[in-house]
């Protein structure tokens, strides 16, 4: 994360109330991926770049890799400050920082973010530059940011059927990326994921699911990392690495 950009900070309060948990307290990863898009949301409004507004011009926001830290897992109730910013923007891709702080300023959680913008009817990316140019102080760059490179293993431990709910699909018409979270866990052992959280987590999109799609989710076991990947027939779809602490 660059902690030297000039990108304007947007911040708002949150906690997150007890139905995002699970069993053991532990707060949901969709969910805490949820509430800091939801700050980069709020802030798009501000330019009309917010999700509904884009639709609105036929256009979409869609991401193609997220690199996550874990260093203190928000509890339920705690009161928490939401930060992001919108750092960088070349001809493809729009970067975003996004962190989590405990009321003394305390850095829990940080998420930096790779974007483009597509055309909805034609599904294909259009030029980030040419689209919406510089918002929030961001600033146009030639250099791609380099992520975590994820591929998808030889070998599974788990493979099952997942199936495709009207609530699963957002504004964009396809499944929302963050359900992919959760079914990616949900693959795993549950008194694993209870004596263990995420320390750590590299995804990398490939390509869309929507109500059409059959997809099936795989997971391998290495330690203390997991790899998941999503395919819809020979599609790869979404790779995705967690490495977990003991709690």
């Amino acid at each position: 994360m660059d902690e030297k950009s000039k990108a304007e900070v947007y911040s708002e309060d949150a906690v997150f109330p007890f139905y995002l948990s699970n069993f053991t307290g532990d707060i949901k990863t969709s969910a805490l991926l949820d509430i800091m898009l939801l700050a980069s949301e709020n802030q798009l409004k501000q330019a009309d770049a917010d999700s509904v507004s884009m639709v609105e011009r036929g256009l979409g926001w869609v991401v193609t890799q997220y690199h996550l830290d874990i260093k203190t897992m928000p509890k339920v109730g705690q009161p928490l400050k939401v930060s992001t910013r919108a750092t960088s923007y070349n001809k493809f891709f729009y970067y975003r920082d996004f962190w989590i702080d405990d009321v003394d300023g305390n850095r829990m959680v940080t998420l930096e973010s790779a974007f483009v913008i597509i055309d909805i009817k034609k599904r294909k990316i259009v030029s980030a530059s040419d689209s919406l140019g510089s918002m929030f102080g961001s600033e146009e760059t030639n250099s791609i940011k380099r992520f975590a490179r994820l591929r998808e293993p030889k070998e599974f431990d788990n493979q099952r059927f997942q199936h495709i709910g009207y609530y699963n699909i957002d504004v964009n018409r396809h499944v929302n990326n963050t359900y992919y979270f959760d079914w990616m866990v949900d693959s795993l052992d549950i008194e694993f994921i209870a004596t263990h959280r995420i320390k750590t987590m590299d995804i990398k999109y490939e390509k869309e699911l929507n109500t059409q799609s059959k997809p099936e989710i795989y997971s391998k076991m290495d330690g203390l990392t997991s790899t998941h990947w999503i395919k819809n027939g020979d599609q790869l779809n979404v790779v995705a690495k967690f490495t977990w602490v003991e709690k």
